[in-house]
């Protein structure tokens, strides 16, 4: 039950306080409205990351748990196995 709680305080922690990375032209453009600014997106790529970007274009990485792939059907870490990571790394 331990490691439950430690694996789910983990997706947390990646998925609610990525840190900011350097901007790459235009790796926010489609991701600003209201819609989609903040909701992750795949990293073009690194499998085991994720993008998100604020309104104003910054954009954040952040870094699926240990094991892990950003699923880019599914939109969300999950298995490595069971991810489907297209032709990121």
């Amino acid at each position: 039950m331990k490691w439950v709680t430690a694996y789910l305080t983990a997706i947390a922690l990646a998925v609610f306080t990525p840190s900011m990375i350097a901007a790459a032209d235009n790796i926010c453009q489609g991701h600003t409205d209201a819609k989609t600014a903040g909701m992750p997106f795949a990293h073009p790529t690194v499998c085991n990351q994720f993008l998100t970007c604020s309104a104003d274009g910054t954009p954040y990485v952040g870094q699926c748990p240990a094991g892990t792939f950003y699923d880019i059907a599914l939109t969300t870490c999950t298995a490595a196995a069971q991810s489907s990571c297209g032709d990121r790394k």
